[in-house]
């Protein structure tokens, strides 16, 4: 099948058109992801309910009393982030996200080793999020009396995640969507509760978890690190690029949209939390504060379906983990694959135009790195370790697609609003990155950043593998939005 590209549209038509070349068992369901269920994707890879019955207690752990602080600083700096997306995503869209996005604007070889360490966050966080799961819902059913191995609830989590993984993109953001949609309105109860009750012991609700308080300005910072760790995955709707309608607006309004309501429920329930107990070194020193918090304010029944509605947002987690990197994985393939048995199953589409190959390939990782973890003698630790290498390399990965974003906005129209803001983002998360390496962290986290940054140099040293430079370099995605970037290039030179 060949399609002409009409030198006359614009770039977004012509990335379209090229990503739509093929055998219909070689390409992803154009035009069937409307806005819904693009942001399901994006929220669904946050997971901020799951997020937000132990966030409080981490956040707390690291800064004390300004924890709210340190999350609006974090959102605030995750604005920068977004905004490279964004400007990026209104050009043009593929379900390979950052392989073009950087790819156009430094080279192949740089945008591949983004996709890379992209395709390594999200199968980390599914695996991750296998143990999460487990977690909250090893709680719930002792509970209700029954007492498992935690390794069992998370590999049924993965099963099932997997099946619907493997059904239409609709389906499967629809199941997304209705998970942290009911997830959301069971912990607004419990909200609502705190608010009516006037928080810890009736004492007027205050703002002290939005002030500095004594915390120094390094354990503040420390605390943005960790905040950003959680703001993370609403760039999770670039992957559906090629599946969006109208992609340059369904994109970068799902990417905007999950990043405030995401980081909006968690700055919220953090305040609430905090004017629930009596001191931030209570909320630290529960491991599931906003379940305490619903046993305190409304019943233990509430606490329960709190619980449930933790599971029902990990799971809503794990499904988008494994859709959003099972398009990357496909996207990769279908670049610099090549033709070899292994880069066509990896290509390979269900009737349902499910990137299936993918799916396995990125579900066995998934499963294989959570067995890695079976020893471990609970979910939770399990789920820090892993999910914890995951958020060391998305720092690095928004890192690079803000510096592509400064370059490309460079290239194409150089006007000084935009490279300010770009700039101010690579400072920004030049300053975070320091904080996250620099000290090594402690035992056991100091192995994980290890293997983070070995994960990298692996990916880089894939570019020396015989004819992988060759084929990115004779990429026809990359041709077209390269030769578009250079066109406007030139035209912002003219004087």
């Amino acid at each position: 099948m060949t399609t002409t590209v009409d030198a006359s549209t614009n770039v977004a038509a012509r990335v379209d058109a090229v990503t739509s070349r093929g055998r219909p068992d070689r390409t992803l369901s154009r035009g069937s992801v409307r806005f819904a269920m693009a942001i399901a994707m994006s929220i669904g890879i946050q997971g901020p309910t799951a997020g937000v019955i132990i966030g409080p207690a981490i956040i707390a752990s690291i800064v004390g009393g300004p924890g709210a602080l340190a999350q609006v600083l974090a959102l605030v700096t995750m604005g920068f982030v977004a905004y490279a997306f964004v400007r990026f995503s209104r050009s043009f869209n593929s379900a390979g996200s950052v392989y073009a996005f950087n790819g156009t604007a430094l080279g192949p070889g740089y945008g591949f080793v983004s996709a890379w360490i992209l395709l390594l966050v999200y199968t980390s966080f599914a695996a991750g999020v296998f143990a999460a799961t487990a977690d909250i819902a090893q709680t719930f059913f002792a509970s209700l009396g029954l007492h498992l191995w935690w390794m069992w609830f998370a590999l049924a989590a993965a099963a099932l995640a997997i099946l619907f993984a493997y059904l239409r993109i609709g389906l499967s953001s629809l199941i997304i969507l209705t998970c942290e949609g009911v997830s959301i309105l069971l912990i607004m109860a419990v909200g609502v509760a705190v608010l009516v009750q006037g928080g810890y012991h009736h004492h007027a609700l205050n703002a002290a978890p939005f002030q500095l308080g004594g915390a120094s300005v390094s354990i503040l910072a420390l605390g943005v690190v960790a905040a950003f760790g959680q703001f993370s995955g609403f760039e999770g709707a670039t992957t559906l690029g090629e599946e969006a309608r109208r992609s340059t607006r369904t994109i970068p309004a799902a990417i905007i949209w999950s990043l405030v309501i995401s980081a909006a429920v968690y700055i919220f329930f953090t305040w609430l939390v905090y004017n629930a107990y009596p001191s931030p070194q209570a909320v630290a020193a529960d491991p599931a504060p906003l379940v305490h918090v619903a046993n305190t304010y409304l019943s233990p029944t509430v606490g329960k379906a709190v619980n449930a509605a933790g599971i029902l947002s990990a799971f809503g987690a794990t499904l988008a983990c494994l859709n959003a990197a099972s398009r990357l994985l496909f996207a990769l393939a279908r670049e610099g694959g090549g033709p070899g048995r292994v880069a066509k199953l990896l290509r390979h589409t269900s009737s349902r135009r499910s990137p299936v190959g993918a799916l396995v390939a990125v579900s066995v990782v998934a499963v294989a790195a959570l067995g890695g973890f079976a020893l471990e003698p609970t979910a939770t630790r399990a789920a820090a370790l892993i999910i914890q290498l995951g958020a060391y390399l998305i720092v690095l990965v928004y890192l690079m697609t803000v510096t592509a974003a400064f370059v490309w906005a460079w290239r194409t129209d150089r006007r000084p609003v935009p490279l300010g803001i770009l700039a101010i983002g690579v400072a920004a998360l030049g300053y975070i990155l320091d904080k996250t390496l620099i000290p090594l962290p402690a035992a056991p986290f100091d192995l994980v950043l290890l293997a983070a940054m070995a994960s990298v140099l692996l990916g880089a040293a894939a570019l020396a593998l015989p004819g992988l430079r060759v084929r990115l370099g004779q990429s026809t995605l990359l041709a077209v939005t390269t030769g578009e970037a250079v066109a406007a290039g030139q035209s912002a030179a003219r004087p």
